[in-house]
């Protein structure tokens, strides 16, 4: 009974804990870090999108006058602002894809090996930018909106 080497009892229930809360802590951190990148992209489409309302016064003046409604409007800054984030988004998606089909190769190891994109996690990311898109080009869209057709032509 004094022989400590006699027998050896492991539990890795312990260990396995500890990972878990490891890794739920990188999970978080991860969400975290995407859910700021994807608030930085929504700030720049909606100063994009203003900047565009600021330099097209005077067309969406003359739309007005021509009879155009507010929803034309909206839905043209809107339409822009996703297709904006579209394209940026699957640029962006494209070059994630092709750099881990690059690196994946070389990380062997058998807790992480052969690391892929699923498609249904790029379909929802595309989603979610549209969602995005759509939601950042609300402020500029009113913004549009509420430019009067005579102030709107007099405007250099």
């Amino acid at each position: 009974p004094e022989d400590s080497e006699g027998v050896s009892v492991t539990n890795r229930n312990e260990e396995a804990e500890t990972f878990r809360q490891i890794f739920k802590g990188i999970n978080l951190f991860v969400w975290f870090i995407g859910l700021m990148t994807l608030l930085a992209g929504a700030m720049g489409v909606a100063n994009i999108m203003a900047i565009v309302v600021r330099e097209r016064t005077k067309e969406i003046g003359i739309r007005k006058a021509l009879g155009a409604t507010s929803g034309s409007i909206i839905g043209q800054i809107m339409q822009e602002a996703v297709a904006l984030m579209l394209v940026s988004g699957s640029a962006g998606l494209l070059a994630g894809v092709w750099l881990l089909q690059g690196l994946g190769p070389q990380f062997d190891h058998e807790f992480f090996s052969n690391p892929k994109v699923d498609y249904r996690s790029a379909l929802l990311s595309l989603l979610i930018l549209v969602i995005v898109g759509v939601f950042s080009s609300i402020g500029p869209a009113i913004r549009a909106v509420s430019i009067r057709p005579v102030e709107a032509l007099r405007d250099e």
